[in-house]
């Protein structure tokens, strides 16, 4: 006896990454503007930017991986 099991693909969910990765995005760029302030805007801003988004990306992606929701994706649907 040999079952085969049919696997479902399920499908990417793109538009909760999306609102998920702006979120964390928003809130990392906030953080690191807060410590360049108090540094003395001694760093480009164009860095903050970029790490934040370097952040952003993996940690979202894990969030929507883990397809458990909780109070980010609260926030992320009133914003976006």
């Amino acid at each position: 006896m040999t079952h085969k099991h049919k696997k479902r693909s399920k499908k990417f969910p793109y538009k909760r990454f999306g609102r998920l990765f702006l979120t964390y995005f928003v809130l990392f760029v906030a953080l690191l503007g807060m410590v360049d302030y108090y540094a003395y805007m001694e760093f480009n801003f164009l860095y903050f930017i970029i790490i934040s988004a370097l952040i952003a990306f993996p940690i979202a992606y894990i969030h929507v991986k883990r397809s458990k929701r909780d109070h980010a994706d609260e926030v992320a649907n009133e914003i976006f």
